[in-house]
């Protein structure tokens, strides 16, 4: 029942900051709880409880995201699913970009204040001088953590 209960809350997670659909997501959430042996597809649908239609194209979703991978084994002509090995490194990869962006934005809404209007720029610069020094140290942070991801990850496969 707590695996039953950790896969919702995870699904729900997923839901909200992928913006998946709810199979999809709980789909996703059992992937990253089992094991590296993966899911064949039967296994799923029986697990999720749904049709097989709405759990291919849940799986199809998740595989165009780049969230999963799929593969077979020798002699066995069905399809497994699992969790990318480096999925972690992947999501992190994914919110270095989404700060670049935040820090390019910023940038340009910063340099657009300071010339069209001085006098806020000033008297806000102490607060964006927060937010973008925040802005870089969690992309340093985050760019030090996939670098010792990769290096964990390496040691692991030796």
């Amino acid at each position: 029942m707590e695996r039953e209960k950790l896969i919702e809350e995870i699904g729900v997670h997923f839901e909200s900051v992928y913006n998946l659909p709810p199979l999809a997501a709980r789909i996703y959430a059992i992937l990253i709880m089992g094991n590296e042996e993966g899911y064949s597809f039967e296994a799923l649908v029986e697990e999720v409880a749904a049709s097989k239609s709405t759990v291919s194209t849940s799986l199809n979703l998740l595989l165009q995201l780049q969230k999963i991978e799929y593969f077979t084994k020798t002699g066995d002509r069905k399809r497994y699913f699992r969790k990318k090995i480096n999925y972690l490194k992947t999501r992190l990869v994914n919110y270095i970009t989404i700060l670049e962006d935040e820090i390019a934005i910023f940038h340009k809404t910063s340099e657009y204040m300071k010339s069209s209007r001085p006098v806020d720029h000033e008297k806000n610069k102490s607060i964006v001088d927060i937010y973008h020094c925040y802005l870089h140290r969690t992309k340093e942070l985050m760019q030090e953590t996939v670098a010792k991801l990769e290096e964990a990850c390496a040691n692991r496969d030796k």
